[in-house]
């Protein structure tokens, strides 16, 4: 979301864009200063501290004043239409309608990021989440995901029409600065970013990183995330024998972390189209990850990485077969950077928004 505002900010094509975020008490302090640095018009609304279903029941009765904030920012910039684009998926759909008497035309757009809720054996959740989703049709939103991937579980779990869809994918700006190439020598650096917690798949990085360096390989992992289990990686990073190290939350991952990486370990096991691997692609880093959501089409068929099963030991032959193979490693590090410049360049992502908000209500 930042990068889009930033891009739609600079293309010229509005006559303003502002960024509202609705946050309970555990938003991390450092999202407010990141949110300060965009120099953009930013609305901030503090909403009951609970989990995610009841937050946005919540949120439903005690509505944050989007409406409000979306006068404000149109007046500001003397704007006759307006687009609030949500990015929290059918759960915007509690917002809807907005407040009424906007002064000025307006077209709600909802993206979904990924559509992996647990609500399998939660009848009553799902019931919510589903009325929750319905909300966006009856109100008429635009409605776009981030991959395909994301529609046939639309349909399955809210009923909602893949139809009605329109994917564009994640994307950032083109990086500046390129991951080094790896001709056989040295040390070989593999990355884990991202949430600390079991779902993502940090341990199966750091064990298999430590099973590749047993072999003698000079191989590292470096982990930058923040989360429910940073206590257990700091733990072992410093029982690794320096073949792991935890760096915390890194707030400029694609200029301090992606351009010392060889490759990025996306263990996932679940997922829609992660920006960590769209910016390594941006940076020329190889990827191996696993098949679920985006990232198969991601990786364009192997082109920029390999799809693995979730295990150690099938990310420890990856990682060894990469160290072993310059020209494997080569290949793999210009098909990511084609990829990135056809598929996600930002300019490319902001266009195909930009279609979507134009287009005529059927």
């Amino acid at each position: 979301m930042r990068e889009v505002a930033r891009a739609q900010a600079a293309s010229g094509l509005y006559a303003g864009v502002g960024v509202g975020v609705i946050y309970s008490r555990t938003w991390p302090a450092h999202y407010e200063g990141e949110l300060r640095e965009l120099g953009l018009p930013s609305f901030l609304a503090q909403t009951l501290e609970a989990f995610g279903t009841a937050q946005f029941l919540w949120q439903r009765w005690q509505k944050p004043p989007v409406g409000k904030w979306a006068e404000e920012l149109a007046g500001s910039c003397e704007a006759s239409t307006l687009v609030v684009h949500f990015h929290n998926a059918w759960m915007s759909g509690v917002f809807l309608p907005l407040r009424h008497g906007l002064s000025v035309g307006t077209k709600v757009v909802s993206t979904f990021h990924g559509v992996n809720a647990a609500l399998d054996g939660r009848p009553l959740r799902h019931a919510l989440h589903r009325w929750m989703a319905k909300r966006l049709v009856r109100f008429g939103a635009s409605l776009t995901s981030v991959d395909a991937w994301n529609l046939e579980l639309a349909k399955k779990l809210f009923g909602l029409n893949p139809s009605r869809f329109v994917v564009i994918p994640n994307g950032v700006p083109a990086s500046t600065l390129e991951a080094p190439p790896w001709a056989g020598e040295g040390e070989f650096v593999v990355g884990h970013l991202g949430t600390i917690s079991e779902r993502k798949g940090w341990q199966i990085a750091a064990h298999a990183t430590r099973h590749a360096a047993a072999t003698g390989r000079k191989v590292r992992l470096l982990i930058a995330g923040s989360g429910p289990e940073e206590t257990e990686a700091r733990k072992l990073a410093d029982e690794s024998n320096g073949v792991v190290d935890y760096l915390g939350h890194v707030s400029k991952p694609s200029v301090d972390f992606l351009p010392r990486l060889h490759a990025l370990a996306v263990m996932s096991a679940q997922e829609g189209l992660p920006m960590s691997i769209i910016e390594a692609l941006a940076a020329g880093v190889p990827v191996l990850a696993t098949a679920v959501g985006g990232i198969p089409v991601a990786l364009g068929n192997d082109r920029a990485g390999w799809l693995l099963q979730r295990e150690p030991a099938n990310l420890c032959a990856a990682i060894i077969r990469l160290y072993d193979s310059p020209k494997d490693h080569a290949r793999l590090k210009s098909g990511a950077k084609g990829l990135f410049a056809e598929r996600f360049n930002i300019t490319k992502i902001i266009g195909q928004y930009d279609a979507v908000y134009r287009r005529p209500e059927p």
